[in-house]
């Protein structure tokens, strides 16, 4: 009996079937197993690892893992390997290896159990400098039978002079697994081991030379007539590298390498030492801190991570371009089970990503969300590489299946995703000139309009009068459906890229009233309160099918603005509309006021991103917006100009209206080209330039030298 007002010191016990549970729960899966133990060669120095499948029929089936690194002695084996759950690398986390400086990557001192997931016998085998060869066996049913409790088992070293494995002047470390849980190996199964085997060490930026290699005595033939790596990734259409050093400093390369036909050309492109446009995040958009508002990448938002390198290559899997290989069939599957994008820390695998089930970029989504242009994990095989000694707030999950998701993981995350949205954005073009070709079309040939085409149509139709009275008639049938086509596109193309700003405004407008009422600031919450019914009242004219009617530009300018008050005061962005003021001139033109205000809207949604873009390095950047007009008595034309001071354009200006094809990170590439379309169906015309371009009509102040997007009206005055 217990007494009372006493203090007692009770012990606390491990079972000894822990080591059962911790072996095959602990590791999700075999190829864990198998990567777990590579891990140990990397960090002992080694050059080569061998993996081996022996797939004897009975007890003789065995797998091995043997390595060439600098083996463990005695002492290692007792208070090191039999010692569960200790691992000196986690004490010695930046102390680098011996030979090749490595840093280690094992440090949860549970990996060696990774070989129960295998099988139930257990044999390791090593030698050290010095040192005969030790040999450990370990079975886990008469391990556990030894007593109920983990300190009630034991193990028997045995020591060899002349070594079984490791002869004298050999050092190394080979464990091999025996009682095998899987009883059969198919061809397949042989062949996705090899493909894991070949993924464990980056093929890209593995250091030292470090390889992992598969060999499978006995059945060699099924692997025989596989492609070799060089191979596959040669026939990638679309390649991208690129790095980031601990400065932001961003270096990218890119290359289209098309299949040879259909008169496609290669193209390259790249660019040293710039800087990498980030993602925005949504509790990026009011943030107080100066490294938020950033667009661009800093040393800042390395902290933690170091610096970041990577390769993506690029498929399209339509059967006209796998064929072009040569190999569709063994190309299809290789890229069935390869690609993904994957992480590499000093050259060794992180898992999970890159895995079949894996999308931690989100790539997937983005592709549903946005598919023209994006690719899903199954059309990328992709290598990101970092470093040990940087990458400290990195810090993997205890089975083995990825990183923490802290505050570091996600900056890392979007840092990376911002880079594949690059990728995306670079090879838009070509893309779209492989899908013409694939269609037949001439994909160097200008595009040309609709409506250019009819008129095409139309002239050569007028030289037969026969053929021109009896093909008048549908010739304007196609004219009036394709205007009630475009203009039912546009709407609805404007309203939803419209009502997703709205939304968003509306939700940081609400925020904006919680935050203000939490911290009793009445004032605010009542400024925040009339800015979000200036919001909601917006939204209806939006959504409504409007006809084409009278409006002054005023007006039609004042309500694309409207949506974007606190932003302009948020990021500090300096905003100039002299025709709010009387200023500029105010003039009318015949539209439908609804496509008129999405489109300045999203002129000025552009500006206000890329005027700021240039304050990450131009530490007296004021970013700055103009909405300037203009009014010509003598032709009955005017125009609403949106001019910044930002980078300017770097496509070219048919490029630029061009649907799905933008600079920005994260655009659709749809906003300048509903603005074009918008113009038309007013009968005016839409223009893409540059500030100092549009300095011969207007008088632009020298500050704005960045993109300038025109609305040209003939209108009523």
């Amino acid at each position: 009996m217990v007494e009372a007002e006493k203090e007692y010191r009770l012990p606390v016990k491990t079972a000894s079937h822990v080591l059962a549970l911790l072996g095959d729960q602990l590791i999700g899966d075999e190829k864990f197993a198998i990567f777990e133990l590579v891990k140990n060669g990397y960090d002992a120095d080694a050059n080569k690892v061998t993996v081996t499948l022996k797939l004897d029929e009975g007890i003789d089936s065995y797998v091995s893992v043997q390595d060439d690194g600098h083996g463990m002695g005695a002492e290692s084996i007792e208070d090191g390997w039999l010692f569960i759950g200790h691992s000196y690398k986690r004490f010695a986390r930046l102390t680098r290896s011996p030979k090749y400086e490595r840093l280690p990557l094992g440090e949860k001192g549970v990996g060696r159990l990774a070989a129960f997931k295998l099988g139930r016998q257990l044999l390791l085998i090593t030698r050290k400098e010095d040192e005969p060869e030790y040999e450990v066996r370990l079975d886990l049913d008469e391990l556990i039978g030894q007593g109920s409790l983990m300190q009630d088992l034991s193990a028997t070293l045995r020591t060899r002079e002349h070594g079984k494995f490791f002869p004298a002047g050999k050092t190394g470390t080979r464990i091999e697994i025996r009682s095998l849980r899987r009883a059969t190996w198919t061809r397949g199964d042989i062949r996705r081991m090899q493909r894991l085997v070949t993924s464990l060490a980056s093929p890209f930026a593995t250091p030292d030379n470090f390889q992992v290699h598969l060999a499978v005595p006995g059945r060699e033939r099924e692997l025989a007539d596989t492609l070799g790596l060089r191979q596959f990734l040669d026939n990638a259409p679309w390649f991208f590298e690129f790095s980031i050093d601990e400065d932001g400093q961003y270096t990218w390369k890119y290359e289209f390498r098309p299949p040879n036909w259909k008169d496609l050309k290669y193209r390259n492109a790249g660019e040293r030492s710039t800087s990498l446009l980030l993602l925005q995040e949504e509790n990026d958009e009011f943030s107080d801190s100066s490294a938020r508002d950033r667009s661009t990448c800093s040393a800042n938002d390395l902290a933690g991570i170091g610096p970041i390198s990577g390769v993506v290559y690029g498929y399209f899997r339509r059967s006209e371009v796998l064929k072009s290989s040569g190999a569709q069939q063994q190309l299809t599957m290789w890229l069935d089970d390869q690609t993904g994008a994957r992480v590499y820390r000093d050259g060794v695998r992180i898992f999970t990503y890159g895995e079949k089930a894996d999308d931690w970029l989100g790539l997937n989504i983005r592709r549903i969300n946005r598919p023209t242009g994006k690719f899903g994990t199954n059309s990328v095989v992709s290598a990101i590489n970092i470093e040990s000694s940087a990458s400290i707030g990195l810090i993997e999950k205890t089975n083995r299946e990825g990183f923490n998701e802290n505050e570091v993981f996600r900056r890392f995350r979007r840092i990376v995703l911002s880079a594949f949205d690059h990728f995306e954005r670079t090879h838009a073009e070509d893309r779209a000139k492989l899908v013409l070709a694939l269609k037949g079309v001439d994909p160097e040939a200008p595009p040309v309009r609709l409506a250019t085409a009819l008129d095409n149509v139309k002239r050569a139709v007028s030289k037969d009068k026969q053929l021109a009275t009896a093909l008048d008639s549908d010739i304007k049938t196609i004219e009036n459906e394709f205007e009630k086509m475009r203009d039912v596109m546009v709407a609805a193309g404007s309203s939803g890229l419209n009502l997703a700003l709205v939304v968003h405004e509306v939700e940081r407008a609400v925020e904006g009233v919680g935050k203000a009422m939490d911290a009793r600031a009445f004032d605010v919450a009542t400024s925040q309160l009339a800015h979000l019914k200036s919001l909601l009242k917006e939204i209806g004219p939006l959504l409504r099918k409007e006809p084409a009617r009278q409006i002054a530009v005023t007006k039609v300018v004042k309500a694309a603005l409207s949506f974007y008050e606190a932003r302009f005061s948020g990021h500090k962005v300096a905003l100039s509309c002299p025709v709010l003021t009387g200023d500029d001139p105010d003039f009318k033109v015949k539209a439908p006021s609804n496509l008129l205000i999405s489109a300045i809207a999203n002129a000025v949604n552009n500006s206000l991103f890329w005027a700021r873009v240039p304050r990450d390095t131009q530490a007296d950047h004021i970013p700055a917006v103009a909405v300037r007009t203009s009014w010509n008595a003598e032709t009955n034309s005017g125009l609403i100009a949106v001019i910044d001071n930002g980078p300017g354009f770097t496509l070219s200006k048919d490029q630029a209206i061009q649907p799905f094809i933008s600079t920005r990170p994260g655009g659709m590439g749809l906003g300048l080209y509903f603005a074009d379309q918008t113009m038309e169906i007013c009968g005016g015309s839409f223009e893409v330039t540059s500030a100092c371009e549009l300095k011969d009509e207007l008088e632009v102040p020298d500050a704005y030298n960045g993109a300038a997007v025109v609305f040209r009206f003939g209108g009523i005055r």
